[in-house]
């Protein structure tokens, strides 16, 4: 399947949109790392399914950020999304950042979420296992953030963590993309770090199947974040994936394809 780059209008901002494929909507809700481009486990996703990756506002060219505050402003601004496209309710995949807003979204507005799919969320907080400080990274040592990100930190997605080999420059388009991902990211996550006190109180009001899909070795996120999320969702189960870390489709993409495809069956 083919996927493209689209605009659409919500509340007034356009929006870089991902989209492709054939069937029942999805929806994509991506991390951090602003992955709403053509990547090898979205492609995937796609096959038998309306595939939709809206970059968040403040992601890649999105506008509106100087309107949302936090993250209960992106749940609303899906909301509105849903809304755009005519869907009642649709299957919800979030990944980390993203699987926040979705918590978020599924917490806030039941009706909305058919089925829903957190892989490494963050958007709750156990104190005994905080949440990595990913905002004080020192980013005069990639290798390390490829160690805090991955199980594998030799993986080739790890290796581009790292940065150009010695005498590359990086494009001014992704600097300025690297750039915009963490000031939209540093927004809604700076204080408190990464999560919304009142979520995990919320979470009872979900009411769509839901799959907490984490890696073994998520440094970022541990796994008993997922074990909270599962036992905190009343119909919610939690897969592991085995020697794999914070970005589950990235590292290991086929477990995940097959994981959140077998589910949303």
């Amino acid at each position: 399947m083919s996927l493209a780059v689209t605009r659409v209008r919500v509340l007034g901002r356009s929006l870089h949109v991902l989209r492709g494929g054939e069937g029942p909507p999805l929806l994509y809700l991506h991390s951090s790392v602003g992955e709403a481009l053509p990547l090898p486990h979205l492609v995937a996703l796609s096959g038998g399914r309306e595939l939709h990756v809206p970059a968040h506002p403040g992601f890649l060219d999105s506008e509106g950020l100087e309107e949302i505050r936090d993250v209960e402003d992106y749940a609303y601004h899906y909301e509105a999304y849903l809304d755009a496209m005519g869907w009642d309710s649709v299957d919800v995949v979030g990944l980390s950042l993203g699987g926040w807003i979705a918590a978020e979204l599924a917490a806030r507005h039941p009706a909305r979420v058919k089925r829903l799919v957190l892989t490494s969320a963050v958007g709750i907080w156990i104190r005994s296992r905080p949440i990595a400080d990913i905002f004080a990274l020192d980013t005069r040592h990639p290798e390390r953030i490829a160690e805090l990100f991955f199980h594998d930190p030799g993986h080739p997605i790890a290796q581009l963590v790292r940065g150009p080999a010695r005498g590359e420059q990086v494009s001014d388009e992704i600097l300025t993309a690297f750039l915009r991902a963490m000031a939209a990211t540093a927004r809604v996550g700076w204080n408190p770090l990464l999560h919304d006190p009142r979520l995990e109180g919320l979470l009872h009001r979900v009411k769509a199947p839901t799959l907490c899909l984490w890696g073994a070795s998520d440094r970022v996120v541990p796994p008993v974040y997922g074990e909270r999320y599962a036992e905190r969702i009343p119909d919610a189960k939690l897969q592991i994936v085995p020697e794999c870390g914070h970005l589950v489709p990235f590292e290991k993409p086929e477990a995940f394809v097959a994981a959140v495809s077998g589910f949303l069956r």
